[in-house]
């Protein structure tokens, strides 16, 4: 496929309103440790709206005691309509091969999305301080390409940690 003859178009952005959760609880005995945000993400094939969409979450966890306290999940999924739609492939498992350069592009705008509804969401929390990091897009594309982490010297990481 020439991803040249590839129209997309955004169709829709949800909430993913379900799993989507702040931890007041944690967030009230939150003491200023170190936050380590984590990012997720999946593509999903919808062949009978002839489009893509893509799943990206967050994951905001400090620790207390030697443990791990999730402080927030949020995630939004995004709908691409793609055209012509029979021009993607699909592998043996059915499950969609996009292209890298198509893949960057529906990464960079459902983490703007992310980030921008993020900000919206802890507007009035103690999380407010502390926005989506800068995600590097080739990394996420090359890892969900082939199956490998990011490498931890690559700036800036798929895990962030604040000090």
């Amino acid at each position: 496929m020439k991803e040249k003859d590839v129209n997309i178009r955004i169709a829709k952005i949800r909430e993913l309103s379900r799993q989507n959760s702040i931890n007041r609880w944690e967030l009230m005995r939150y003491c200023g440790s170190k936050i380590t945000v984590t990012l997720e993400s999946r593509f999903h094939a919808r062949p009978a709206r002839h489009c893509v969409s893509l799943v990206v979450a967050t994951r905001y966890h400090c620790m207390r005691d030697q443990l791990r306290h999730d402080l927030l999940y949020y995630g939004i999924e995004v709908f691409f309509d793609i055209e012509p739609f029979s021009s993607l492939d699909a592998n043996d498992n059915g499950e969609m091969e996009l292209p890298p350069r198509l893949m960057t592009i529906m990464y960079g705008v459902a983490i703007g999305a992310l980030r921008g509804m993020l900000a919206q969401k802890v507007e009035r929390t103690q999380l407010r301080d502390y926005p989506l990091p800068l995600i590097n897009i080739s990394e996420l594309v090359s890892c969900h390409i082939y199956g490998t982490p990011a490498p931890e010297h690559a700036i800036p990481l798929i895990d962030f940690r604040y000090n």
